[in-house]
C-alpha cells in the first residue's frame, strides 16, 4: 500500500537487501543471483537386460502351481488363463526388444525406470490383443490413452518438434596447435641432421 494517508510502508516490507556476498556472486543488484549454465555432458548409455518378470508375471507362476492340483472343468479354464498369459507376457517381451534401445538411446530407461516401462510392455501387449478383439471399446480407448503418456515420459512418442541429439565430436585441446609446431620442428631438426650425417 504506502498510498496517501495509508500511514507508511509497512516495516519489514519489500525487497530484502542484497548482502555483500550474494553481491560478490550474483553480481549487480536486481538482476537473479545465479543461472546455472545448461549441462552439455552427455551420460554413457548402460543397456540391461528386461526384468525375469516381464515374460513370466508372478500370476502366471501362481495359475501354473494351482494347475497342478486342480482337476475338471476349472483345470481348463485354468489352462486357458494361463496360455493367454504366457502369450502376453511373450508378446510384452517382444515390445521390450523393439523400444528398449530408442529409450536407452533417448537416455530414459534406466534402473530405476525399470518398473514402469515393464508397464509400458504389458500395456502395449494388452493394446495390440485388444485392438483385435474389442477395437475402439472403452477398455481400448483408455489404454490408448495411458500408453500415449507413457510413450511421452520415455520420449517414444513425436512431440512436435525434432528431438535434440548430441552429436559426437572429437574433444580438441588449445594447445594441439603449439606443441604440434614443437614437435614438427624436433622432428625435421633431427630428420635433417641425421640425413646429413
Amino acid at each position: 500500500m504506502g498510498g496517501r494517508g495509508s500511514g507508511g510502508r509497512r516495516t519489514g516490507s519489500g525487497r530484502k537487501q542484497t548482502s555483500d556476498l550474494e553481491l560478490a556472486i550474483g553480481g549487480a543488484r536486481g538482476r537473479s543471483t545465479f543461472t546455472s549454465p545448461p549441462s552439455t555432458a552427455v551420460a554413457g548409455v548402460t543397456p540391461f537386460d528386461p526384468p525375469a518378470d516381464l515374460a513370466r508375471p508372478p500370476l502366471l507362476i501362481t495359475l501354473t502351481a494351482a494347475l497342478a492340483s486342480a482337476a475338471g472343468e476349472p483345470r481348463e479354464q485354468l489352462q486357458e488363463r494361463i496360455d493367454e498369459l504366457t502369450a502376453l507376457g511373450l508378446e510384452a517381451l517382444a515390445v521390450w526388444q523393439e523400444l528398449a534401445p530408442h529409450a536407452f538411446a533417448a537416455r530414459t530407461l534406466t534402473p530405476a525406470t525399470t518398473a514402469v516401462f515393464t508397464m509400458l510392455c504389458r500395456a502395449i501387449a494388452r493394446e495390440r490383443a485388444l485392438a483385435l478383439t474389442d477395437a475402439g471399446g472403452p477398455d481400448h480407448r483408455g489404454l490408448m490413452q495411458r500408453i500415449s503418456t507413457w510413450t511421452k515420459d520415455f520420449a517414444l512418442a513425436p512431440l512436435g518438434r525434432p528431438l535434440y541429439a548430441a552429436e559426437t565430436t572429437a574433444t580438441v585441446n588449445p594447445l594441439d596447435r603449439f606443441t604440434r609446431r614443437a614437435t614438427d620442428a624436433g622432428n625435421s631438426a633431427s630428420g635433417g641432421g641425421g640425413a646429413a650425417a
